[in-house]
């Protein structure tokens, strides 16, 4: 499978917190319905090529969201800026219902939850032992690969269902990453251009060792759906390519008050 990534268009303004959050509150006002009643069945085919990875994907969204929440409040707080802590949370409850609807898939289905992999422990203490800006960027890693695992998913598989949250899913990814990639070009704001480039290159280089372990662990299922190694790890880099102009905070030269209402984090 082939998939066109657009070239950057030019770039919003940059938005803030309360923009955030009504985008949010909005969209969980706004979601596709979803066919339930047409329910979970997988061909044996299908089955054997999704299971193991739609199992991985459930868990990793289902994080509570403790550290990031915990994060955003105090710099919420520092900062006078209680929206974003507000749009943080509003955040997490939509990664938790793309949890939620997918494991009320995999139950129709009959799919069994699992507690632990080892990708999304790894996952998980790398965004708890991080800052506010590190967590960020690993999360936004994970968003990247959602933008281009979740297609492939949609095309491994004929079921209804699942190829509308996939739909869902995917609408909801794009602001994700624009989200939190704003976030880090204002937290990055009074850094040098440096170490602004230099994270920039270590993000880049996480994000390709983070895509060769999700290829080892969900590969099958993307092939399913016509995505090969090499597409995989090209749309991976396409979309960070995407992902880093949004974080540069050179890219927000022109927004100068926008970007100078917030101190060093």
């Amino acid at each position: 499978m082939t998939r066109e990534v657009q070239q950057a268009a030019p770039r919003p303004s940059l938005r803030s917190s309360r923009q955030w959050d009504d985008y949010f509150a909005r969209n969980e006002q706004e979601l596709m319905p979803i066919p339930w009643e047409a329910g979970g069945e997988l061909t044996d085919q299908e089955r054997k090529a999704i299971t193991s990875s739609i199992q991985g994907f459930q868990l990793g969204e289902s994080s509570e969201g403790f550290h990031l929440s915990k994060c955003a409040q105090a710099w919420s707080e520092r900062h006078a800026d209680p929206d974003y802590y507000e749009a943080i949370k509003r955040f997490i409850r939509e990664e938790q219902r793309h949890a939620r609807d997918l494991g009320r898939f995999m139950e129709m289905a009959d799919i069994p939850k699992v507690r632990q992999t080892w990708p999304d422990t790894v996952f998980r203490k790398l965004r708890h032992c991080a800052n506010l800006e590190l967590s960020i960027a690993v999360l936004v890693t994970a968003e990247i690969i959602a933008k281009v695992y979740y297609p492939a998913l949609q095309q491994a598989t004929a079921s209804p269902v699942l190829r509308k949250l996939c739909d869902q899913i995917i609408q909801d990814e794009k602001p994700h990453v624009e989200f939190q990639c704003e976030r880090l070009a204002i937290l990055r704001r009074h850094r040098s251009r440096f170490t602004v480039v230099s994270r920039q290159a270590l993000h880049r280089f996480f994000l390709f060792g983070t895509s060769l372990v999700v290829w080892h662990k969900h590969g099958r299922a993307m092939k399913a759906g016509g995505l090969g190694f090499a597409a995989f790890m090209r749309e991976c880099s396409r979309e960070f390519e995407l992902a880093r102009q949004l974080m540069d905070p050179a890219a927000y030269a022109t927004e100068e008050a926008a970007l100078t209402r917030f101190e060093k984090a």
